[in-house]
Formats: C-alpha cells, sequence, structure tokens
C-alpha cells in the first residue's frame, strides 16, 4: 500500500474509533449518526483517489465556503441545543463535537486539517471515558492507541518524504540519484506493534502510579437506579413476587477470608430491613428512629444491634460488597453487621439492626460488612420456659385480628415440643414439609392473604411463608419478626464470589432467645425445577468477574488501594531484603570456615596464617587486574571500524571541513539530515554533492552497506567539485573586496 494511503487509512480509523466509543457512551440522535457515518464512508472512499483530482468524488465536494456557512449552523446549533433541546452542556458539546468531526473528514486536504482531525477524535475518546465506565472501553482505548502510534509514525514519514522530494526537485543533478521511498515493511509493521505495546505499558504504569484525584467532574453520577422493593418502612405481603423473575443484577458479593469451597457449603443471607408490626396485609416498622453510627477509625462505622448476642468461638464473616446503583438507601450484610468500612459520609442504623445511608447512591459503591453470626446456645435448645425482657415482650408479640383457626393450627403442630426451641423447629418443619413454593399467587387481591396460604391455598412464596411463622409463633407467645433482604445462592467460579441479582430478594423469621439473641430460621421450601449450571450461563459468569475485575483495578482504584500496593511492595522487598542478607552471611561463613581448614591445611609448619592470606589477597587483586585490561580490549575491538566504515567516515570529515571553511560549522547534536537542511539553505550550489556524500556515509557506517570502488569514485568527484566550489566562492569575496 502506498504511503499516503495508509496514512489516510490510518487517520479515518482513528477518528472512526473515537468516535464509535462516544457512540456507545451517549446515545446520539439518529440523524447525526446517519452523517457520521456518511462522512466516514465518503473519506474511506477518497482514499485511493488520494492526490487525483480526477474522481467523481472529487466533483462531488463541496466549497471551502459551504463548509464555513455549515460551522456556523452547526455553532448555531449548538446554543439552541444547550438552552432548548438538551438542556446541558455536555451532550450538547458532544453533538457539535461530532459535527466538527463531520466537517473535518470532509476536507483532509492539507497536514493541519489532519492534526485537527486527531485532536477531534482524542476529545471524543476522552468524552466517552467520561461517560462510562464499562469494561467495553478497554478494547477502544487499546486499538486507540494502536492505531495512534500507527498514525503519528506515518504523518512523520510522509512529512520527511515530502521535505526530500521537494529538495531534490529543487536542486537535482545528474549525479544525485532519486531519493528511495520509505516501504512499509514487515519489520515496519512489527517494529511499531511494539512501540505501541510499550506506550500500552506505560500507560498503564501512569496509570497506577499517578495520585487519586475522585471521580472526574464530566463523571455521569445521575444514571438511573435500580428499582427494588421490600425495603421502605411499608411493605404490603406479596410485593417480593413479581421481581422475583428479574435476572437485574444488585450486588456482588467476596467472602475472603473463605475459601470458594467453605463459600458454597451454604447459601448466603444479606439482611435488609426489619419489620415488627402485622396488620393483616403489610408489614411496618414501628420502631423508625435512626442513630448515627460512630465512626472509627475513619471510614469505619461501628454498631451494636439491640439482643443480638455474638457467639464466643465463632469467627466474624467479612463481606467484600459491590453494590449497583438502586433506589433505596438500604446496606446490606450477612446476620449480624457489627461493622461497615466504606467510603460513606455518614451510616445509620436502626433499633433493628438495619443500615442505612442518608440517601439512596446513584453510582456504584464497594463497601466491607463485618457481620458477627449468632447461634442458639446448649442450654436453651432445652429449656421449656424463657424470660423475655419486657422490651421484647413490647415490641415482638403483636398479632393482628386473624382467624382463630390459625392459634389451635399453632398450638396443634407444637403441641409434642418439650421447649421452647422444640415449638421453634416443629412449626418451621410443618411450613417446610406440608406447603409448596410458587409464585403465581394472587395475594394483593385477597382480604385475608395469610389465612388463603395456610388454611386454603397452602401455596406460596418467601413472604407467606415467613408471615405465617412470625404470627403462629407470637400466638403461642414466641417474639419474632420479619426481615427482608437478598438470599445469595449464584456462586461465580471465575471470580470467587457470589452474584445477587434481583430475583434473588428474600423475606425470611428472626426468632428471639434471650441468652442467644436472634436467630435466623427461613422456613421457604426451595423452588421446584432447579437445573444445573448451562454453558451459557458458565459464559456469563466468567464475563462477569472480568467486569467485576475491571470495576475493582481500574474504575474503584483509589489513593488507598496505591497505599496498599506501596506497602505491599515495601514488606516484600524487606523481606527479599532479609531472606538475601541472611543467605550471604550463612554463605560467607561457611566459605570463610572452608578456607581457614585448607589454609591451616596446606600451610608448611612454621609459616604463619597471616603470610598465607596475604598472599592469597596479593593473588586476586592480580587477577581481577588482568580480567579488567582484557575487558577493556575486548570493548576497544567491539567499538573499532572496518576499513570500509574508516574510509567513508574520512570522506564525510573531509567535507565537513569544506563546509566550515564556508562558515557552515556542524554542531556535535546535529544529525547528518539535519546539517544537509542547513548545507541547502546557506550553500545551495554544494547541496547535491553534499547530500550525495551524506547519503554514502549513513548507508556505509550505519546500514554496513559494502563500499564499492564506484562509489568511492563518484564520492571523490564529489568532494573535487565541493573544493572548486569553495576555491571559486572565496576568489569571488577577496575579489568583491
Amino acid at each position: 500500500m502506498p504511503l499516503d494511503h495508509a496514512f489516510r487509512l490510518s487517520s479515518i480509523l482513528l477518528a472512526a474509533t473515537g468516535c464509535a466509543s462516544l457512540t456507545l457512551a451517549i446515545a446520539l440522535p439518529p440523524w447525526l449518526l446517519v452523517l457520521a457515518a456518511g462522512a466516514f464512508a465518503t473519506a474511506l472512499l477518497r482514499v485511493p483517489h488520494a492526490g487525483n483530482s480526477s474522481g467523481i468524488l472529487q466533483h462531488l465536494r463541496l466549497s471551502a465556503l459551504t463548509w464555513n456557512i455549515f460551522l456556523l449552523l452547526a455553532f448555531a446549533g449548538f446554543w439552541v441545543d444547550l438552552l432548548l433541546i438538551s438542556q446541558e452542556l455536555l451532550p450538547a458539546g458532544i453533538h457539535f463535537l461530532v459535527l466538527l468531526l463531520v466537517n473535518k473528514l470532509s476536507n483532509l486536504d492539507q497536514r493541519r486539517d489532519f492534526l485537527h482531525l486527531y485532536a477531534i477524535s482524542l476529545i471524543a475518546l476522552l468524552a466517552s471515558a467520561a461517560l462510562t465506565t464499562q469494561i467495553w472501553y478497554a478494547p477502544f482505548f487499546f486499538v486507540y492507541l494502536v492505531i495512534g502510534v500507527w498514525t503519528l509514525l506515518l504523518y512523520h514519514l510522509l512529512q520527511e518524504q515530502e521535505e526530500g522530494a521537494e529538495g531534490q526537485h529543487n536542486f537535482t543533478t545528474a549525479a544525485q540519484p532519486a531519493l528511495p521511498l520509505p516501504r512499509l515493511t514487515f519489520r515496519f509493521f512489527w517494529t511499531t506493534n511494539a512501540m505501541a505495546a510499550g506506550a500500552f505499558s506505560l500507560t498503564l504504569l501512569f496509570f497506577f502510579l499517578i495520585p487519586r484525584v475522585g471521580v472526574g467532574f464530566f463523571q455521569n453520577n445521575h444514571g438511573e437506579s435500580l428499582r427494588t422493593t421490600g425495603f421502605s418502612e411499608q411493605v404490603d405481603l406479596g410485593v417480593i413476587g413479581p421481581v422475583k423473575q428479574d435476572p437485574s443484577i444488585v450486588m456482588r458479593v467476596e467472602l475472603p477470608d473463605h475459601t470458594g469451597n467453605e463459600a458454597k457449603r451454604e447459601p448466603l443471607y444479606l439482611r435488609g430491613v426489619a419489620y415488627n408490626r402485622y396488620d393483616g396485609k403489610s408489614w411496618s416498622n414501628s420502631l423508625p428512629h435512626r442513630r448515627i453510627l460512630t465512626e472509627l477509625p475513619e471510614g469505619t462505622f461501628t454498631l451494636r444491634t439491640p439482643g443480638t448476642k455474638p457467639s464466643a468461638s465463632a469467627r466474624q464473616l467479612r463481606q467484600e460488597i459491590l453494590l449497583e446503583p438502586l433506589d433505596t438507601a438500604v446496606l446490606f450484610g450477612a446476620p449480624f453487621p457489627s461493622s461497615v468500612k466504606g467510603n460513606f459520609l455518614s451510616v445509620q442504623s436502626d433499633l433493628m439492626g438495619s443500615l442505612h445511608l442518608p440517601y439512596p447512591l446513584h453510582t456504584r459503591s464497594q463497601y466491607t460488612v463485618y457481620s458477627s453470626p449468632t447461634s442458639l446456645s446448649a442450654g436453651e435448645k432445652k429449656t421449656a420456659a424463657l424470660i423475655y425482657p419486657d422490651f421484647i415482650l413490647q415490641q415482638y408479640l403483636q398479632v393482628p385480628v386473624v382467624s382463630t383457626q390459625i392459634s389451635e393450627l399453632a398450638r396443634e403442630v407444637t403441641q409434642p415440643a418439650t421447649s421452647v426451641a422444640q415449638a421453634v423447629a416443629l412449626l418451621h418443619t410443618h411450613l417446610l414439609t406440608h406447603y409448596r413454593y410458587n409464585l403465581d399467587v394472587p395475594s394483593l387481591q385477597s382480604a385475608h392473604p395469610l389465612e388463603d396460604f395456610l388454611l386454603t391455598r397452602k401455596t406460596g412464596y418467601c413472604e407467606h411463608y415467613a408471615t405465617a411463622m412470625v404470627v403462629m409463633l407470637r400466638t403461642i407467645g414466641i417474639p419474632a419478626r420479619l426481615v427482608t433482604g437478598f438470599l445469595a445462592t449464584e456462586w461465580n467460579e471465575f471470580g470467587g464470589y457470589y452474584t445477587v441479582r434481583q430475583r434473588d430478594a428474600h423475606a425470611w423469621v428472626e426468632v428471639y432467645f434471650p441468652q442467644s439473641g436472634w436467630i435466623t430460621m427461613d422456613p421457604t421450601p426451595p423452588a421446584p425445577g432447579a437445573t444445573g449450571p448451562t454453558w451459557w450461563q458458565s459464559a456469563n459468569s466468567a464475563m462477569d468477574s472480568i467486569r467485576l475485575k475491571w470495576d475493582r483495578l481500574f474504575v474503584h482504584y483509589s489513593a488507598h488501594d496505591q497505599f496498599t500496593v506501596v506497602q505491599g511492595i515495601r514488606e516484600s522487598g524487606e523481606a527479599v531484603r532479609t531472606k538475601l542478607s541472611e543467605t550471604m552471611n550463612a554463605v560467607s561463613a561457611q566459605g570463610a570456615a572452608i578456607l581457614d581448614r585448607m589454609v591451616k591445611t596446606f600451610t608448611p609448619s612454621g609459616m604463619p596464617h597471616a603470610a598465607i592470606y596475604l598472599l592469597l589477597a596479593i593473588g586476586a587483586a592480580y587477577g581481577a587486574m588482568i580480567f579488567l585490561r582484557r575487558s577493556r580490549q575486548g570493548t576497544a575491538q567491539l567499538g573499532t571500524f572496518s576499513s570500509e566504515q574508516q574510509a567513508v567516515i574520512t570522506l564525510y570529515t573531509t567535507m565537513l571541513h569544506c563546509c566550515e571553511e564556508r562558515g557552515i560549522a556542524k554542531p556535535a547534536s546535529t544529525t547528518p539530515r539535519e546539517f544537509l537542511y542547513q548545507v541547502r539553505e546557506r550553500w545551495a550550489e554544494a547541496w547535491p554533492a553534499a547530500d550525495a556524500l551524506t547519503q554514502l556515509y549513513t548507508r556505509v557506517r550505519f546500514g554496513l552497506a559494502p563500499l564499492t570502488a564506484e562509489d568511492l569514485a563518484t564520492a571523490e568527484v564529489q568532494l573535487r567539485h565541493l573544493r572548486t566550489l569553495e576555491r571559486s566562492t572565496n576568489a569571488l569575496q577577496q575579489a568583491s573586496r
């Protein structure tokens, strides 16, 4: 492919990459997309006809005045868009930017037009970076970087070719051969790609090393949040059912202190909101007062949930949670949170241990929850009667007006029990075994949804089971409450975390025991028809894992992460340094012991050991001196030139001497080609001869080309021509004086 065609094609592809990333980041008007696509198609069709004025595309080109009018109209449209249509600076500016791109694609005539095109494409790429945090931006950035390196190299080569061709056209002689045209060889191809890979590596290095400054000014923080149900102050019975088919991802949860097999042993309950009042159709929280948690140390909020008594033998469960933007201010965590760590201004907690932010977040948030699990004590498993605090009795024994059949059913099921814990277990087992799980339940249309579930229909989903168990427990005097949250069951094998979706919304029960605290129980049977993961689900899991790594390493990479990496490197370096020092000390001690034994063994009787050590030191110094001398000789041999190179260096030095006599000296920092430009500007008559000698010099000395007798004879002719020009110039100067 000709150099000019390759250059134009790479320039258009560079602009297309920036425009494509911008198109994916923001919804552009259809007419603007059609206009941009037409401009790119026309520019690509003109590539084979670059410099040819006889094509049909050249006749269809508009005049410069027409495009200037187009720019004025686009600028006026920008203000109309800003004030009346978009009413935001960023969308209006992007629309205007695309119109500028269309204008430049239609007028790629001069070198400055290409520079303008590069600037517009770079702005488009930066704008798309400010508008998205998705992983698709990574390949676009990499492709833009590779094409950018290609384009800049081709731009430089083409500029060098045009400058050389211009000089050759003005100063061509019979002895001056035509300048060789650059060719796009395989070596050039791989060298350019290697430069692009190096640039990408440096970009990654700078990204991880530069200080973090927070969210960018143009970051879109007002995206649409995912709508959730079941986490408001009042929840109607049956609201969770409609979302049980929604596969939208709500959060991802890692358990850093657990291996994959440990984490998959049982589902993970992620507690959201607890409710204590039921009016027969909906649940509500009669303890809405929230207190601001103490932040100590910075970023870590500690809470103490009333009635929670963590087991002394159980270790805390650490969860790393990446929460998607939701329309609720609730923070989720495994029962029962003892502290939460995140980049939050404040965290609030109510009297039932629910965590809340002051307002919902409209961007992804990452935080860590430390939970202290509870378990039923051995003593309370056998206790026939329990004494509850007054506060618990007041808040968690309320029962609405329900059918007496529900109370009779509760007493009938728990009649064989000899302890409170056994009564709870009997109710739990009864709901699991005598009822069926079904999402197709019209509970909102029923006047008595709980009675319909327990006595008539005997089918429902998590809310029905949890409500039934709480009400039945309360009718026999056992405090309990309903909790809504998520039940994480989808384990991502590739990333080692739980993927929590909308359909994982769940409701369960917390039962109170005076010594053990709140105990989690789930009376909902598993949904029927569960199947193993398919290849498509496995592929989605792998892609989701990649997206999570992208979010962790790039989107949410913070100053704290930088500090952690630096601290880890420092600790690793200190450990390696200590280990190396210990090894060297051990080796030196062992070597000294061996040397001492050898000296004692081979030293003649009567000779002091110090003399032997002195002789060994002198021998080592002499050997080092010989080694250094031979190294310098080898280096000197490598630095010598061949006879052909020495001959061409002598010719080039003679040429420089002639130029110095003319008043044109070559500084050491000037390249041979740059010196040629000075000769052409200040001594035009000598330029052809100097150019021929310079090409011969660079070809033989640096290119290791052979120096033929013909080349040597031609060089002698050029030198004689230079001396003749020098003498004639000096004679003219003396005559003028």
